[in-house]
């Protein structure tokens, strides 16, 4: 996957593209080394070793779509959107609850907070992961799958702490 920047398209906005040397005389259907003399599509320096993978694996699953990606299917980005909606409003549940006992000045567990806060900003971040990769087939709906099940043991936590 290759991306591109703002210093490889001309004044008319088209993207500019490299032409090795040799080969502008070359008909398309022949048969010749037209990958040898050009440079390979790495989003990073695979220098580091394992980093530099995980670094392209991460930016090549997450990442927001290019104007020559196609749009995603309406009923995809409508079913992720009712699905995200539903999940913020049953968030209010374990997030409403917290509150009150908070203002309240209620006896809570005092792990019971950063607890709750941690699992739901991971809940947030994987659905926000899931818009980013909704370009992907499963991605998204493992990602919405995690979040869910970290928002049904988010209020498991709420009704069993704050009795």
């Amino acid at each position: 996957m290759r991306t591109e920047s703002n210093s490889e398209r001309d004044a008319d906005g088209v993207l500019a593209t490299a032409v090795p040397a040799g080969t502008t005389g070359n008909p398309p259907g022949t048969a010749s080394d037209e990958h040898a003399g050009m440079p390979s599509a790495r989003t990073a320096p695979d220098d580091a070793g394992t980093p530099g993978r995980v670094r392209t694996a991460v930016t090549s699953r997450f990442r927001l779509p290019g104007e020559d990606d196609p749009a995603p299917r309406t009923g995809r980005l409508l079913g992720l959107c009712v699905w995200a909606a539903a999940l913020g409003f049953l968030g209010l549940i374990p997030g409403g609850r917290l509150a009150v006992a908070l203002a309240m000045n209620l006896d809570v567990p005092s792990w019971y907070a950063p607890t709750a806060l941690t699992i739901g900003v991971l809940g947030v971040a994987a659905i926000a992961a899931g818009f980013a990769a909704i370009h992907r087939y499963r991605l998204p709906l493992i990602l919405f799958t995690i979040s869910t099940v970290l928002l049904l043991a988010n209020i498991t936590l709420a009704y069993t702490t704050l009795l």
